[in-house]
C-alpha cells in the first residue's frame, strides 16, 4: 500500500487539498469553495473538506486509507476547545490519526518558511498573526480581539467613515457617493436603510474600491487603508516580541489579499512600522500556495 500526507487550507472564501509522498513531493492539489465553520457551520465544513480531498485523492491515485499523516490548516480554530471542535469532524471524514489541526495563518508561515520560525502576517477576508521560535508558538486570538481584520475591517471603517460623514463628525469624501453607488444608491440614506433593514451586504469582495480611491487620492479612503496595515503591523509587533528573537533576523511572510493587492500606500505603511521598531525584519510576500505550508507542517509534526 501507498502511503501519503495531506495538507489542508480551509479558509473564508476557498479551501485547498493538496497530497504529497513521504518526502513532501506534491502530487496532486484540489480546490473549492469556503470550509470555516464560523461561517457555514460544522456540516457545511465537513462536506467541503469532504469534498475536495475526495476530489484531491483521486487526481493522485489515493485512497484516504492511505494517508499516514494530515495537517488541517483552518480559518477559526483560534482555540484549544476549537480543536477538540473540529476533531469529531475530521475523524467522520475518515482521519482519526496522526492528525494536527492548526489556524490556517501556520500554513501560510510554513509555506513561506519550511521549519516555522519565524511570523506570518494574514490580511485576507479576516486578519491572523502567529509566529513560532525556539520551539515557542503563539497566535493573535481573533477578529475584534485586539487585532487587525483585514478586508473585513476596512469595509466595517468604510461604513463607518460615510455614517460619521452623515453625522457632521467628518467632512465629505467620495466614499458617501461611490459606495452607495456600487449597489444602484444615489442617496445615501436610502443606502444605509437597505444595509440596516433591507438585506443588502457591503462584504469584503468590495475592498478593492476603496484601495483604488486610496491610489486617487480619497484622503478618507487612504486613512483607512493606513489603518488597517499599521493594525496587521502592530500584530507583527507584537507577536515578535513575544517570541524574543533578541536582535537576530528574522522573516515575516505576508499572505492575503490586502498583502498581495499591490497597494504600494498598504505595504510602504506595513513594512515601515516594523522595520521602525524590528530593523532585522525582513519582510516577504507569500508566492506558493498557504497550502504547501501544511505539507511542511505534517511532515514535521503529524
Amino acid at each position: 500500500m501507498s502511503k501519503y500526507i495531506l495538507g489542508i487550507d480551509a479558509g473564508g472564501t476557498k479551501t485547498d487539498a493538496c497530497v504529497a509522498d513521504l518526502s513532501g513531493k506534491i502530487i496532486a492539489i484540489a480546490g473549492n469553495g469556503a470550509a470555516q465553520w464560523e461561517r457555514v457551520g460544522l456540516t457545511k465544513t465537513q462536506s467541503a473538506l469532504d469534498l475536495v480531498i475526495t476530489e484531491a485523492l483521486a487526481k493522485a491515485g489515493a485512497v484516504k486509507k492511505e494517508v499516514v499523516k494530515a495537517t488541517f490548516a483552518m480559518s477559526g480554530i483560534d482555540w484549544p476547545s476549537d480543536v477538540a471542535l473540529m476533531r469529531p469532524v475530521i475523524a467522520a471524514i475518515g482521519f482519526t490519526t496522526n492528525v494536527s489541526i492548526i489556524n490556517d495563518a501556520f500554513a501560510a508561515l510554513y509555506a513561506g518558511i519550511p521549519d516555522g520560525n519565524g511570523v506570518a502576517s494574514i490580511a485576507g477576508t479576516g486578519g491572523k498573526t502567529v509566529g513560532q521560535h525556539d520551539g515557542k508558538s503563539v497566535q493573535t486570538m481573533g477578529m475584534r480581539m485586539g487585532e487587525a481584520g483585514g478586508a473585513g475591517q476596512v469595509i466595517g471603517m468604510a461604513l463607518d467613515r460615510i455614517a460619521m460623514e452623515i453625522h457632521g463628525q467628518r467632512p465629505h469624501s467620495v466614499l458617501s457617493t461611490q459606495i452607495p453607488a456600487l449597489f444602484g444608491f444615489t442617496d445615501v440614506m436610502e443606502f444605509f436603510e437597505a444595509h440596516t433593514r433591507g438585506g443588502l451586504r457591503f462584504e469584503e469582495d468590495r475592498t478593492p474600491l476603496i484601495f483604488e480611491l486610496a491610489h486617487d487620492g480619497d484622503q478618507a479612503s487612504a486613512e483607512i487603508v493606513k489603518a488597517v496595515a499599521k493594525q496587521h503591523a502592530d500584530d507583527v509587533i507584537g507577536i515578535a516580541k513575544q517570541l524574543s528573537f533578541d536582535g537576530h533576523p528574522f522573516k515575516v511572510v505576508r499572505a492575503g489579499g490586502l498583502h498581495t493587492s499591490g497597494s504600494a500606500l498598504f505595504d510602504d505603511v506595513f513594512n515601515n512600522e516594523i522595520i521602525n521598531v524590528l530593523p532585522n525584519a525582513k519582510m516577504e510576500v507569500l508566492d506558493d500556495l498557504p497550502v504547501y505550508g501544511a505539507i511542511n507542517h505534517a511532515l514535521k509534526y503529524s
